[in-house]
């Protein structure tokens, strides 16, 4: 992660250097924009790494931390659904009597879903077991549901939570996932861009003397013709000395 990370922070600055000559080009503009996004999210998912492997093995606790916000909005939200629940209809995390196969009596149990044949999946309170029922042998919880101390309530309140974390990473790996996918792109488009503009840079041709004529008329090996107004050199044939003339 340590490399990718590196990887992005060059790449970045490639982009930024091209923009300095380019500052109006929307595709650097857009691929900087999601290079910056992607080294977040990379520093993110580094820090979370390191932070889990320097966390020690989770301790009972003896109360309700009360910086720990997101808990607490757990335990207020799961409080007041409690007390605001109606019974009229059976919907999934209702409490209710379930009856347990092992003994066919009615126990506490909360319902994990319900299937459009019938049948439900409920999970007994007492026993931590789970069993499948039907809505017709359901009966509303009538009894006083027992009351958690308070570091059950917050081990429960942390299960919640890690599974709102594991949730909350995911959905920031798979936004990772497609930022990648779409650096990648871009990448080839930068790349595509730098070699078009390595393409434009031409410099003054130069043309050997001794090259092919332009012309039909034009001499090999005469580089002056026509300079400041003199015409090519011309030579006289030589003629032989006649004895006596």
């Amino acid at each position: 992660m340590s490399d990718d990370l590196q990887n992005y922070q060059l790449q970045l600055q490639q982009v930024e250097a091209a923009l300095l000559t380019d500052p109006d080009n929307q595709e650097l503009q857009k691929l900087k924009i999601d290079l910056k996004e992607v080294i977040e999210l990379t520093l993110d998912l580094k820090n979370k790494a390191e932070e889990a492997a320097n966390q020690p093995e989770y301790t009972e606790p003896v109360g309700v931390a009360e910086d720990d916000e997101i808990t607490k909005s757990l335990l207020a939200v799961e409080e007041f659904v409690a007390r605001n629940r109606t019974k009229k209809m059976w919907r999934i995390g209702d409490i209710c009597m379930a009856k347990w196969s092992e003994n066919g009596q009615y126990a506490e149990a909360r319902i994990d879903a319900i299937n459009p044949d019938g049948q439900v999946n409920v999970t007994f309170e007492t026993y931590k077991n789970r069993g499948i029922t039907t809505l017709d042998e359901l009966r509303e919880f009538t009894g006083q549901k027992r009351v958690l101390s308070e570091s059950e309530k917050m081990k429960k309140a942390k299960m919640h939570n890690k599974e709102y974390l594991k949730r909350k990473k995911q959905k920031k790996q798979q936004r990772f996932k497609e930022l990648e996918e779409e650096r990648e792109g871009e990448k080839k488009k930068w790349l595509a861009f730098a070699s078009k503009a390595t393409k434009k840079k031409t410099g003054l041709k130069t043309k050997s003397i001794f090259a092919s004529p332009d012309s039909v008329n034009g001499r090999v090996g005469i580089g002056t013709c026509g300079i400041s107004g003199k015409p090519m050199t011309e030579f006289a044939t030589a003629e032989k000395w006649r004895k006596g003339v």
